[in-house]
Protein backbone atom coordinates (compact mmCIF):
# COMPACT_ATOMS: atom_id res chain seq x y z
CA UNK A 1 0.00 0.00 0.00
CA UNK A 2 1.09 3.57 -0.74
CA UNK A 3 2.30 5.65 2.15
CA UNK A 4 2.53 9.34 1.24
CA UNK A 5 4.97 10.06 4.23
CA UNK A 6 7.58 7.66 2.43
CA UNK A 7 7.92 9.81 -0.33
CA UNK A 8 9.12 13.19 1.42
CA UNK A 9 10.53 11.72 3.84
CA UNK A 10 13.05 9.44 1.34
CA UNK A 11 13.29 11.99 -0.65
CA UNK A 12 14.45 14.72 1.85
CA UNK A 13 17.17 12.08 3.40
CA UNK A 14 18.78 11.06 -0.58
CA UNK A 15 18.34 15.01 -1.21
CA UNK A 16 20.23 15.94 2.29
CA UNK A 17 22.87 13.30 1.78
CA UNK A 18 24.68 15.72 -0.88
CA UNK A 19 25.06 18.43 1.46
CA UNK A 20 28.14 17.42 4.05
CA UNK A 21 30.18 17.37 1.48
CA UNK A 22 30.36 20.56 0.03
CA UNK A 23 29.92 22.59 3.19
CA UNK A 24 32.34 20.50 4.86
CA UNK A 25 34.81 21.53 1.91
CA UNK A 26 33.60 25.37 2.21
CA UNK A 27 34.26 25.81 6.07
CA UNK A 28 37.66 24.04 5.87
CA UNK A 29 38.44 26.26 2.24
CA UNK A 30 40.13 23.13 0.68
CA UNK A 31 38.93 19.68 -0.72
CA UNK A 32 41.80 18.09 1.03
CA UNK A 33 41.24 14.09 1.83
CA UNK A 34 38.35 13.55 -1.04
CA UNK A 35 39.49 12.48 -4.30
CA UNK A 36 38.06 13.84 -7.43
CA UNK A 37 36.94 10.66 -8.66
CA UNK A 38 33.88 10.12 -7.34
CA UNK A 39 32.49 13.50 -7.23
CA UNK A 40 33.26 13.34 -11.46
CA UNK A 41 31.35 10.36 -11.79
CA UNK A 42 28.38 11.93 -9.93
CA UNK A 43 28.28 14.79 -12.21
CA UNK A 44 27.90 12.49 -15.41
CA UNK A 45 25.73 9.84 -13.88
CA UNK A 46 23.19 12.64 -12.40
CA UNK A 47 23.53 14.23 -15.64
CA UNK A 48 22.49 11.04 -17.55
CA UNK A 49 19.75 10.49 -14.64
CA UNK A 50 18.10 14.54 -15.03
CA UNK A 51 17.96 13.79 -19.15
CA UNK A 52 16.75 10.29 -18.33
CA UNK A 53 14.05 11.54 -16.08
CA UNK A 54 13.06 14.70 -17.49
CA UNK A 55 12.61 13.10 -21.23
CA UNK A 56 10.14 10.53 -19.92
CA UNK A 57 8.09 12.94 -17.93
CA UNK A 58 7.87 15.64 -20.24
CA UNK A 59 8.67 14.86 -23.79
CA UNK A 60 5.87 13.24 -25.58
CA UNK A 61 7.69 11.60 -28.73
CA UNK A 62 9.76 9.60 -25.94
CA UNK A 63 6.32 9.03 -23.86
CA UNK A 64 4.80 7.49 -27.26
CA UNK A 65 7.97 5.40 -28.12
CA UNK A 66 7.49 4.44 -25.06
CA UNK A 67 3.60 3.49 -24.71
CA UNK A 68 4.47 1.51 -28.14
CA UNK A 69 7.66 -0.78 -26.40
CA UNK A 70 4.50 -1.15 -23.39
CA UNK A 71 1.77 -1.67 -24.10
CA UNK A 72 0.81 -3.60 -20.76
CA UNK A 73 2.23 -0.54 -19.25
CA UNK A 74 2.37 2.12 -21.66
CA UNK A 75 2.22 4.89 -18.31
CA UNK A 76 6.33 5.54 -17.68
CA UNK A 77 6.35 5.17 -13.66
CA UNK A 78 8.87 8.54 -13.63
CA UNK A 79 7.03 11.42 -11.75
CA UNK A 80 7.72 14.56 -11.13
CA UNK A 81 9.91 14.03 -7.74
CA UNK A 82 12.11 11.93 -9.46
CA UNK A 83 12.91 14.65 -11.71
CA UNK A 84 13.28 17.35 -9.14
CA UNK A 85 15.78 14.82 -6.89
CA UNK A 86 17.76 14.24 -9.95
CA UNK A 87 18.04 17.83 -10.84
CA UNK A 88 18.36 18.89 -7.46
CA UNK A 89 21.45 16.20 -7.08
CA UNK A 90 23.58 17.28 -10.28
CA UNK A 91 23.25 20.70 -9.27
CA UNK A 92 25.07 19.53 -5.96
CA UNK A 93 27.01 17.35 -6.68
CA UNK A 94 28.44 19.95 -9.51
CA UNK A 95 28.72 22.77 -6.75
CA UNK A 96 31.11 19.66 -5.26
CA UNK A 97 33.20 19.34 -8.18
CA UNK A 98 33.25 22.91 -9.28
CA UNK A 99 35.22 23.12 -5.68
CA UNK A 100 38.17 21.07 -7.15
CA UNK A 101 38.84 24.23 -9.08
CA UNK A 102 40.16 26.78 -5.73
CA UNK A 103 40.25 29.58 -7.69
CA UNK A 104 36.76 29.94 -8.04
CA UNK A 105 36.14 29.31 -4.23
CA UNK A 106 39.10 30.70 -3.15
CA UNK A 107 40.19 27.31 -1.49
CA UNK A 108 43.40 26.76 -0.64
CA UNK A 109 45.81 24.97 -3.80
CA UNK A 110 46.20 21.45 -3.85
CA UNK A 111 48.20 20.19 -6.85
CA UNK A 112 47.57 16.89 -8.01
CA UNK A 113 43.84 16.95 -7.86
CA UNK A 114 43.22 15.35 -10.97
CA UNK A 115 40.66 12.38 -11.91
CA UNK A 116 42.72 8.80 -12.40
CA UNK A 117 43.30 7.39 -15.65
CA UNK A 118 40.57 4.82 -14.71
CA UNK A 119 37.70 6.76 -14.10
CA UNK A 120 38.79 9.30 -17.11
CA UNK A 121 38.49 6.55 -19.18
CA UNK A 122 35.94 5.49 -18.04
CA UNK A 123 33.65 9.20 -18.06
CA UNK A 124 34.83 9.42 -21.74
CA UNK A 125 33.69 5.46 -22.34
CA UNK A 126 30.07 6.50 -21.32
CA UNK A 127 30.17 9.27 -23.36
CA UNK A 128 31.46 7.67 -26.69
CA UNK A 129 28.90 4.55 -26.02
CA UNK A 130 25.79 7.59 -25.69
CA UNK A 131 27.31 8.54 -28.83
CA UNK A 132 27.33 5.32 -30.54
CA UNK A 133 23.65 4.70 -29.65
CA UNK A 134 22.61 8.06 -30.63
CA UNK A 135 23.94 7.68 -34.12
CA UNK A 136 22.89 4.54 -34.42
CA UNK A 137 19.54 5.69 -33.52
CA UNK A 138 19.95 8.43 -35.98
CA UNK A 139 21.31 6.14 -39.07
CA UNK A 140 18.28 3.83 -38.72
CA UNK A 141 15.06 3.45 -40.26
CA UNK A 142 12.48 4.98 -37.86
CA UNK A 143 9.50 4.82 -40.23
CA UNK A 144 7.91 1.52 -39.81
CA UNK A 145 7.47 0.63 -36.36
CA UNK A 146 7.72 2.62 -32.82
CA UNK A 147 8.10 -0.30 -30.65
CA UNK A 148 10.22 -2.47 -33.19
CA UNK A 149 13.08 0.34 -34.10
CA UNK A 150 15.30 2.03 -33.24
CA UNK A 151 14.38 5.45 -31.37
CA UNK A 152 15.27 8.35 -29.55
CA UNK A 153 14.03 6.12 -26.09
CA UNK A 154 16.88 3.97 -26.62
CA UNK A 155 19.49 6.73 -26.64
CA UNK A 156 17.12 8.48 -23.28
CA UNK A 157 16.96 4.77 -22.06
CA UNK A 158 20.78 4.03 -22.52
CA UNK A 159 21.31 7.58 -20.68
CA UNK A 160 19.43 6.20 -17.63
CA UNK A 161 21.88 2.60 -17.78
CA UNK A 162 24.65 4.86 -17.75
CA UNK A 163 23.44 6.64 -14.11
CA UNK A 164 23.24 2.65 -13.26
CA UNK A 165 26.27 1.42 -14.08
CA UNK A 166 28.50 4.62 -12.48
CA UNK A 167 27.08 4.34 -9.30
Amino acid sequence: MYNPLTLPRSFLSWSLSFYPQPLLNYSRKSTSGLTVDFPLLNVLGFACYTTYTSTLLFNQSIRKQYAARHPRSPEPTVRVNDFAFALHALVICIVTYSQFWSSLWDFQHLPGKRASRVVQGMFCGSIASLIVVALIVASSNMGSSLSKDWGALDVVSHSGARKLELC
